[in-house]
Protein backbone atom coordinates (compact mmCIF):
# COMPACT_ATOMS: atom_id res chain seq x y z
CA UNK A 1 0.00 0.00 0.00
CA UNK A 2 1.50 3.47 -0.89
CA UNK A 3 1.65 6.00 1.73
CA UNK A 4 0.70 9.60 0.26
CA UNK A 5 4.38 11.71 -0.35
CA UNK A 6 4.71 14.22 2.50
CA UNK A 7 6.18 17.81 1.81
CA UNK A 8 7.72 20.49 4.40
CA UNK A 9 6.88 23.86 4.11
CA UNK A 10 8.33 26.62 5.51
CA UNK A 11 6.00 29.93 6.13
CA UNK A 12 6.84 32.87 4.77
CA UNK A 13 7.35 34.58 8.24
CA UNK A 14 11.36 34.55 9.51
CA UNK A 15 10.66 31.40 12.25
CA UNK A 16 11.84 28.10 11.83
CA UNK A 17 8.74 26.25 12.24
CA UNK A 18 7.87 23.63 9.76
CA UNK A 19 3.99 22.78 8.80
CA UNK A 20 4.03 19.13 7.24
CA UNK A 21 0.91 18.08 5.96
CA UNK A 22 -0.20 14.80 3.22
CA UNK A 23 -0.27 16.24 -0.32
CA UNK A 24 -3.57 14.11 0.27
CA UNK A 25 -4.78 15.30 3.12
CA UNK A 26 -4.55 19.06 3.12
CA UNK A 27 -7.54 19.82 4.21
CA UNK A 28 -7.06 17.61 7.12
CA UNK A 29 -10.27 14.89 5.63
CA UNK A 30 -9.35 11.13 6.37
CA UNK A 31 -11.75 10.01 4.44
CA UNK A 32 -15.24 9.66 3.66
CA UNK A 33 -16.93 7.03 4.19
CA UNK A 34 -21.58 6.46 4.32
CA UNK A 35 -21.53 10.42 4.50
CA UNK A 36 -18.91 10.55 7.25
CA UNK A 37 -15.78 12.46 7.43
CA UNK A 38 -13.33 11.94 9.61
CA UNK A 39 -10.84 14.08 10.50
CA UNK A 40 -6.99 13.43 11.16
CA UNK A 41 -5.71 14.05 14.59
CA UNK A 42 -3.08 16.21 14.63
CA UNK A 43 -0.10 16.45 17.20
CA UNK A 44 2.81 19.56 16.76
CA UNK A 45 6.12 17.65 17.89
CA UNK A 46 8.52 20.34 19.85
CA UNK A 47 12.24 19.54 19.49
CA UNK A 48 15.52 21.01 18.73
CA UNK A 49 17.25 18.01 17.65
CA UNK A 50 16.24 17.95 13.69
CA UNK A 51 16.69 14.06 13.38
CA UNK A 52 14.29 13.64 16.01
CA UNK A 53 12.00 15.93 14.63
CA UNK A 54 12.37 14.14 11.09
CA UNK A 55 11.84 10.51 12.92
CA UNK A 56 8.94 11.65 14.44
CA UNK A 57 7.14 13.15 11.53
CA UNK A 58 8.02 9.93 9.35
CA UNK A 59 6.40 7.94 12.54
CA UNK A 60 3.34 10.12 13.21
CA UNK A 61 2.65 10.68 9.71
CA UNK A 62 2.90 6.97 8.81
CA UNK A 63 0.26 6.56 12.08
CA UNK A 64 -1.92 9.24 10.32
CA UNK A 65 -1.12 11.91 11.80
CA UNK A 66 -1.11 15.06 10.21
CA UNK A 67 2.21 16.68 12.04
CA UNK A 68 3.36 20.19 12.63
CA UNK A 69 6.93 20.55 13.78
CA UNK A 70 8.74 23.37 15.93
CA UNK A 71 12.41 23.95 17.15
CA UNK A 72 11.88 25.24 20.18
CA UNK A 73 8.98 26.33 22.71
CA UNK A 74 8.97 30.16 21.25
CA UNK A 75 8.08 28.32 17.70
CA UNK A 76 6.28 25.78 19.52
CA UNK A 77 3.94 28.47 20.70
CA UNK A 78 3.68 30.69 17.13
CA UNK A 79 2.48 27.34 15.77
CA UNK A 80 -0.30 27.16 18.79
CA UNK A 81 -1.47 30.94 17.79
CA UNK A 82 -1.95 29.66 14.56
CA UNK A 83 -3.04 26.22 14.49
CA UNK A 84 -5.17 24.05 16.44
CA UNK A 85 -3.69 20.67 17.01
CA UNK A 86 -5.01 17.53 19.37
CA UNK A 87 -1.83 17.13 21.06
CA UNK A 88 1.60 18.24 21.92
CA UNK A 89 4.56 16.26 22.11
CA UNK A 90 7.23 18.53 23.75
CA UNK A 91 10.98 18.23 24.60
CA UNK A 92 11.83 19.72 28.02
CA UNK A 93 15.50 20.50 27.37
CA UNK A 94 15.85 22.89 24.27
CA UNK A 95 17.48 26.57 23.47
CA UNK A 96 15.78 29.75 23.01
CA UNK A 97 12.53 28.17 25.26
CA UNK A 98 12.62 25.01 26.92
CA UNK A 99 9.57 22.59 27.46
CA UNK A 100 8.67 23.42 30.78
CA UNK A 101 8.55 27.39 30.25
CA UNK A 102 6.31 26.55 26.48
CA UNK A 103 4.38 24.57 29.13
CA UNK A 104 3.89 27.06 31.41
CA UNK A 105 3.14 29.37 28.91
CA UNK A 106 0.62 27.15 27.29
CA UNK A 107 -1.46 26.91 30.34
CA UNK A 108 -1.34 30.93 30.93
CA UNK A 109 -2.40 31.57 27.95
CA UNK A 110 -5.16 28.95 28.16
CA UNK A 111 -4.64 26.10 26.16
CA UNK A 112 -6.05 23.16 27.47
CA UNK A 113 -3.84 20.57 24.56
CA UNK A 114 -2.90 17.61 25.71
CA UNK A 115 0.80 17.50 26.39
CA UNK A 116 3.33 14.33 26.59
CA UNK A 117 6.79 15.43 27.94
CA UNK A 118 9.91 13.80 26.37
CA UNK A 119 13.41 14.13 28.02
CA UNK A 120 16.51 12.23 28.79
CA UNK A 121 17.55 12.91 31.90
CA UNK A 122 14.99 14.46 34.47
CA UNK A 123 14.47 12.65 38.30
CA UNK A 124 11.44 12.03 39.63
CA UNK A 125 10.22 14.77 41.81
CA UNK A 126 10.97 17.16 38.35
CA UNK A 127 8.38 14.67 36.60
CA UNK A 128 5.90 15.14 39.17
CA UNK A 129 6.30 18.71 38.84
CA UNK A 130 5.62 18.47 35.22
CA UNK A 131 2.29 16.81 35.21
CA UNK A 132 1.01 18.91 38.37
CA UNK A 133 2.16 21.97 35.46
CA UNK A 134 -0.38 20.46 33.03
CA UNK A 135 1.12 17.38 31.23
CA UNK A 136 -0.88 14.55 30.87
CA UNK A 137 1.84 11.79 30.21
CA UNK A 138 5.73 11.32 30.00
CA UNK A 139 8.08 9.38 28.13
CA UNK A 140 12.25 9.11 28.57
CA UNK A 141 14.58 9.88 25.89
CA UNK A 142 15.46 7.42 24.14
CA UNK A 143 11.77 5.56 23.61
CA UNK A 144 10.25 3.05 21.46
CA UNK A 145 8.23 3.81 18.50
CA UNK A 146 5.91 1.39 19.63
CA UNK A 147 5.75 2.36 23.19
CA UNK A 148 5.50 5.67 22.23
CA UNK A 149 2.73 5.45 19.66
CA UNK A 150 0.69 3.51 22.27
CA UNK A 151 0.87 6.55 25.00
CA UNK A 152 0.47 9.08 22.77
CA UNK A 153 -2.81 7.29 21.09
CA UNK A 154 -3.98 6.98 24.64
CA UNK A 155 -3.42 10.57 25.73
CA UNK A 156 -4.14 12.48 22.44
CA UNK A 157 -7.24 10.19 21.72
CA UNK A 158 -10.22 12.19 20.28
CA UNK A 159 -12.81 10.83 22.90
CA UNK A 160 -10.40 12.27 25.33
CA UNK A 161 -9.20 15.83 23.71
CA UNK A 162 -10.64 18.13 26.15
CA UNK A 163 -10.78 16.05 28.88
CA UNK A 164 -7.77 16.96 31.37
CA UNK A 165 -8.32 15.05 34.99
CA UNK A 166 -5.55 13.18 36.63
CA UNK A 167 -7.40 9.77 35.99
CA UNK A 168 -5.30 10.49 32.12
CA UNK A 169 -1.69 10.94 32.96
CA UNK A 170 0.37 8.62 31.36
CA UNK A 171 3.87 7.68 31.61
CA UNK A 172 6.11 5.50 29.03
Amino acid sequence: MNQPSSTFKRPASATNVMTLTSKSDVSRKKKNDSATTTLLPSILVVDDDPSVLEMLHDAFDLWGFDVFLAENGREGLSVLARQRVDGILLDIHMPVMGGRTMLDEMRWLGYQTPVVVMSGGLDVSTLRQLLKEGAQGFTVKPFSLPSLRKLCTKVFDSSEVGVHSKAHLSVA
